[in-house]
């Protein structure tokens, strides 16, 4: 959690500090529900006869209930795809800024001059900050 400076409170992308915890934690778990949405997306599918009898009383449905929790799961990873759309950023800074804020890589790790040339370190380092207010203001 060192790797960055938390926004300053005369930052406009100030958060405090718990929250601001929390909103890096929830987009620490992209990958996670990205896995877990890909999973169930591929069991997820047409009536199949060698599993639970769908019926229309009040028991159990696994179809149901893993759709649920598959729109649950899309509505979370659609919060962080869409934070990511408004930071501003074009395509390919906005796929490295992913792999910093969701995957928890470091600037250094990444870093490629091609991609960066109009976007210094402490531009991508605002973009972040804009990324994690704008995706707290959606949880």
């Amino acid at each position: 959690m060192g790797k960055y400076r938390v926004p300053s409170k005369k930052s406009k992308y100030y958060l405090p500090h718990e929250q601001y915890l929390a909103v890096v934690h929830y987009a620490l778990s992209y990958p996670a529900l990205l896995a877990e949405y890909n999973t169930l997306a591929d069991t997820i599918g047409a009536i199949r006869y060698d599993k639970d009898k769908i019926q229309t009383s009040n028991n159990y449905d696994s179809t149901f209930e893993a759709a649920v929790k598959l729109t649950e799961i899309s509505s979370k990873l659609h919060k962080i795809e869409n934070a990511l759309e408004l930071s501003e950023a074009n395509e390919i800074i906005r796929n490295r800024l992913k792999e910093i804020v969701c995957y928890g890589k470091t600037i250094y790790q990444i870093v490629d001059i091609d991609d960066f040339k109009d976007c210094g370190r402490d531009r991508l380092q605002a973009l972040r900050h804009k990324f994690l207010y704008e995706l707290s203001k959606k949880m």
